[in-house]
């Protein structure tokens, strides 16, 4: 009996390891690794209804076929991220079979959605979100409704906590911006 127990652990560990080492994008993964110093979140499906502290169901409708999402923020200024390393970038999401589905603005920002399906059902999404200063992108193992990207975003930007992060992260960005300055003059 216990053979068979071991078994079944050691057969379930194999089939979800490699599910869950597919749940983030190679492109996504390179990015991280060439902007090490760049903010990244991982948010599983627990961890985005705990951002819902008034417990909204819209909220709650927003994230439910999400399973796992990577949320990363490159400060493109000192990056030294450019609009060719941007196309770069988005052929490499074409080249795992991410098509491109929709692009709008909102706030300042331009989002970019890229879906990957696979016998019509969604499997991934890669949001981009692109301003001036910074690339945010959301690389989703599920879907999100596309008319609710930019709700999504705004849920997880507006969060307190994410919130934080983000402006600890771009203050600290700045900080070394001014102190490198200072330093050449």
């Amino acid at each position: 009996m216990m053979r068979y127990v071991v078994l079944f652990v050691v057969c379930f560990v194999m089939w979800t390891y490699p599910q869950q080492a597919k749940a983030q994008t190679e492109t996504t993964i390179a990015l991280n690794k060439r902007f090490e110093n760049a903010l990244s979140l991982y948010f599983y499906k627990n961890t985005l209804r705990m951002l819902n502290q008034s417990e909204n169901r819209e909220f709650d409708d927003l994230i439910k076929d999400i399973e796992k999402m990577k949320f990363l923020v490159v400060d493109k200024v000192s990056g030294n991220f450019g609009a060719s390393d941007y196309k770069k970038l988005v052929n490499d999401y074409k080249g795992e079979s991410y098509e491109e589905i929709m692009t709008s603005r909102f706030e300042g920002k331009n989002f970019d959605v890229y879906l990957k399906e696979k016998s019509g059902i969604t499997k991934g999404m890669i949001i981009l979100v692109n301003d001036s200063t910074d690339l945010y992108v959301l690389d989703i193992l599920g879907r999100v409704e596309l008319n609710k990207v930019s709700k999504l975003f705004k849920t997880i930007d507006n969060s307190a906590e994410i919130g934080k992060l983000i402006k600890t992260f771009s203050d600290d960005h700045e900080s070394r911006d001014r102190q490198r300055s200072i330093d050449k003059n």
